[in-house]
C-alpha cells in the first residue's frame, strides 16, 4: 500500500476498501487538488479500479446516484458502479481505458464533438416538469449579483439585473444532467469517447449542460481572446459537428439558455474568488462579458 494513500483517506475509508477490494495498491494519484476530493487508481486482483474519496459528502452522494439511476443509457461508454457509501463518501468504480480528451490529440476533433453529442443526447434522459426550477435560478442569480459587487463592472451587475428582471419564469423539464460535461471528463480510446467523473450530476433543464463546452470550445477567436485556453482551433466547425451528433440546439428554448448562461458565468466569478482560482475567475468574467453582448 503507497504510504501517500494512508494520508489521502480516513480509517474508515481504508476499511471499507480493504473489505471490498482485498488486497490493492496506488497506481496513480488522478487528484484535482481541489474540494478535498482525492481520486485514485488502485490495482486489485481482479484488476485496475477507480476510487473517490471525500468528507464532502455532497460530491459522493451526487456520483453514487448518478451511476444508480442516470447513466446506464451510457452502457460501456462510462464507468460501472462497483461499491459506494455515501456517509463514509467513498465509492469505486471500474476503470474506463484510455487517456483523457483534454489536452491530447482529439481535443479540437470534430469527430470527438460528434461523438460528445451522441452520447450526452443519450444521457440526457427527461425525468419530470417542475415548475420551481427559474424561480430558485433566479434566487441564486440574485445572491450571485449581490457577492459579485467589487468583482465585475457595476453596469455588468445592471444589465444581469434588468435580464433577471425581464426573465418570465416558465416550467421546466428536467434531465439527467453530467454537470461538467467538456473535454477534462472525456476520454477516448482508439478514438471511441466515454464520459467519466458523475460528481456534479443532477436533474436539470439539458441547456445546463451545454453552457460550459459553448464558452470554452464554441466560442470565436475574437469572443476567445486573451484566454488561455489552448490553440486557436475552428469553434464553429466544433459546434456544429456537437450538435449533430446532440440533435439539438440550446436556441430552442431562448429563455432557459439564457437565464443559465448569466448563472454559471456569475457564478463562476463568484465561486472561484472565494478559493482563490484567479485563472477560473477571469475565465467567469470572460464568459459574462460574452452572454451579455449575445443576449443583452
Amino acid at each position: 500500500m503507497a504510504e501517500s494513500a494512508l494520508s489521502l483517506l480516513t480509517p474508515e475509508q481504508l476499511r471499507l476498501l480493504h473489505r471490498w477490494l482485498g488486497s490493492w495498491e496506488v497506481e496513480e494519484d488522478l487528484s484535482w487538488g481541489i474540494q478535498g476530493i482525492h481520486v485514485l487508481r488502485l490495482a486489485t486482483e481482479s484488476g485496475p479500479v477507480v476510487v473517490k474519496a471525500s468528507e464532502a459528502a455532497h460530491h459522493i452522494q451526487r456520483e453514487i446516484r448518478a451511476h444508480r439511476q442516470m447513466t446506464a443509457p451510457l452502457g460501456d461508454r462510462a464507468p460501472q458502479l462497483l461499491h459506494g457509501d455515501a456517509r463514509a463518501g467513498l465509492v469505486v468504480t471500474s476503470w474506463l481505458p484510455g487517456r483523457l480528451v483534454e489536452g491530447g490529440p482529439l481535443e479540437y476533433s470534430t469527430d470527438a464533438f460528434r461523438q460528445a453529442g451522441e452520447l450526452l443526447a443519450r444521457f440526457h434522459q427527461p425525468r419530470n416538469e417542475t415548475p420551481s426550477y427559474d424561480a430558485a435560478a433566479l434566487n441564486k442569480l440574485a445572491d450571485f449579483a449581490e457577492r459579485a459587487t467589487g468583482l465585475v463592472p457595476a453596469t455588468q451587475l445592471r444589465a444581469v439585473r434588468r435580464l433577471a428582471a425581464a426573465h418570465r419564469p416558465a416550467p421546466r423539464m428536467l434531465y439527467a444532467t453530467h454537470g461538467d460535461y467538456q473535454p477534462r471528463n472525456w476520454v477516448e480510446d482508439g478514438g471511441v469517447l466515454g464520459v467519466i467523473d458523475f460528481g456534479r450530476a443532477g436533474y436539470r433543464p439539458w441547456v445546463t449542460d451545454l453552457v460550459r463546452v459553448e464558452h470554452r470550445y464554441f466560442a470565436g477567436d475574437a469572443d476567445r481572446a486573451g484566454a488561455a485556453q489552448g490553440p486557436t482551433h475552428d469553434g464553429a466547425a466544433l459546434r456544429a459537428a456537437f450538435y449533430a451528433g446532440y440533435g439539438r440546439d440550446p436556441a430552442e428554448e431562448r429563455d432557459s439558455w439564457l437565464l443559465d448562461n448569466l448563472l454559471q458565468a456569475l457564478g463562476t466569478v463568484v465561486w472561484s474568488h472565494d478559493i482563490g482560482d484567479c485563472a477560473f475567475e477571469e475565465e467567469g468574467r470572460r464568459m459574462l462579458a460574452r452572454v451579455l453582448e449575445r443576449f443583452g
